[in-house]
């Protein structure tokens, strides 16, 4: 979300000739906050990021995404199979986990058992 979220925001900060400072009154968030959101990325609650979009004079919109999502994995073992063949399980490095309303995504070197 931030990739997405965070240079609209400054866009229009910049746009509106609205300093951090200004912005983060409007919002009732600290100075501090608004410039580690902009320059670090750092996370944010939801409901920061609807204070930061009324207090810019936007608005966010959800809505599904135009692509077809990806078709689910189906073992290949069955009748219908054109070589019999399983899927096979593949080691992960990586893996997101949403804990509240903030995502994370872990990287590990060598996974826990």
């Amino acid at each position: 979300m931030k990739q997405h979220i965070y240079p609209v925001l400054l866009a229009q900060r910049r746009r509106l000739g609205m300093s951090q400072k200004e912005l983060a009154e409007r919002a009732g968030l600290r100075r501090e906050k608004v410039n580690r959101l902009e320059s670090r990325g750092e996370d944010a609650s939801v409901e920061e990021v609807s204070r930061l979009l009324d207090a810019l004079g936007l608005e966010l919109v959800v809505r599904e995404k135009e692509e077809a999502p990806p078709a689910p994995l189906v073992p290949r073992d069955g009748p219908d199979s054109p070589d019999g063949q399983r899927l096979k399980a593949r080691p992960f490095r990586k893996a997101s986990f949403i804990r509240g309303s903030k995502a994370r995504i872990r990287n590990w070197g060598k996974l826990p058992r």
